[in-house]
């Protein structure tokens, strides 16, 4: 059965969306069990998100320290937010 485009909800996101492919190490702020380093696959960008997938599940509102490259060899720390986690597969896209 096709899907008329019309019923797909409209986008909501404010700012577009870059395209990124790049490892990225995060250290998950956890109070019940820790604090825990892992490491995302960024698949997109925007001012105000990001998109990535990981190995491991994790929960909406979990807090994060992401490691950014920035200009040159420096790196830069960002802050960011568990929005959602969903499963596929065996992997798990996420949205900062």
């Amino acid at each position: 059965m096709m899907t008329s485009v019309d019923s797909y909800p409209p986008e909501r996101r404010m700012f577009p969306r870059t395209q990124v492919q790049m490892r990225v190490q995060v250290l998950r702020l956890d109070p019940d069990e820790g604090d825990l380093v892992d490491e995302l696959q960024m698949v997109d960008i925007s001012r105000n998100g990001i998109g990535a997938m990981c190995e491991r599940m994790f929960y909406p509102g979990q807090r994060l320290i992401m490691k950014l490259p920035a200009a040159g060899m420096d790196v830069r720390s960002i802050c960011g937010q568990v929005r959602r986690c969903d499963r596929l597969d065996d992997r798990f896209i996420i949205g900062v």
